[in-house]
């Protein structure tokens, strides 16, 4: 059994696991701080991660995926959640891509990247979410994507862009009535009615402070001055990158 303490998300969180396949993977997120609570995976649930996944994973790597899910089981009740989407930051600001996989989110964050200046990818694809009263913080993890995009830091959360491949570049932003079931299918969801419960909580105090758009794009620099404009206020002109 391998024990260890990783730092996500402000939180300390002691891991038992059977491999030191995760240790390893959460490397720089090691701390010696006192752990808040605990998570351990059973020989069950790796041989289940193993049978139901379609890409028959390694039982290390299995674990490894277990133990995220162990952890995003108990953040609700720490103010955090995970949630699936591409979290980039510019000009000290966050802003997070979200879309069924395949449809596009890493590609229009590199696209940010080629274009602007600035542009730093705090987490590809499952960052944790630290929601407030007054302040939503996405965090990196390890837990990046196939591309492994993640840099070990954190930024303020201001703007949610959920993407739809479109001939036409065109973003609007979203009532509130058209948020909530767009958005349940990229938060994690815990099996317990309390940790739902408390899922849901931190949805709508995220809700209330963050603004959700809705981007139809192509993969262009047109769609990166679309999502650009709306989100940060600024002019894409001014901002992008001197093509000399």
């Amino acid at each position: 059994m391998t024990e260890f303490v990783v730092n996500f998300a402000g939180l300390n969180i002691e891991v038992h696991c059977h491999y030191d396949y995760t240790c390893r993977f959460c490397r720089e997120y090691l701390t010696e701080n006192a752990p808040d609570f605990s998570v351990s995976v059973s020989e069950e649930a790796i041989q289940e991660e193993i049978d139901i996944s379609p890409y028959n994973p390694s039982a290390p790597y299995a674990e490894s995926i277990c133990a995220y899910r162990e952890m995003a089981e108990k953040f609700p009740f720490y103010d955090r959640c995970v949630f699936h989407g591409a979290v980039i930051s510019y000009d000290g600001k966050g802003y997070i891509f979200t879309a069924p996989s395949g449809t596009g989110k890493t590609t229009h964050i590199s696209l940010w990247q080629k274009y602007l200046d600035g542009v730093e990818i705090v987490n590809g694809d499952k960052p944790v979410l630290h929601i407030t009263e007054d302040l939503v913080t996405a965090y990196a993890t390890p837990y990046a994507g196939k591309e492994g995009f993640q840099n070990h830091t954190s930024a303020e959360l201001c703007g949610i862009c959920l993407i739809e491949q479109a001939k036409e570049n065109t973003i609007r932003r979203l009532e509130p009535s058209e948020i909530l079931m767009r958005l349940m299918g990229q938060i994690y969801r815990p099996f317990s009615a309390e940790g739902v419960v408390k899922t849901l909580e931190l949805m709508d105090k995220m809700l209330r402070r963050v603004p959700v758009y809705l981007l139809g794009c192509d993969m262009s620099e047109d769609a990166v001055r679309c999502s650009f404009e709306a989100m940060t206020g600024l002019p894409f002109d001014e901002r992008k990158k001197d093509e000399d």
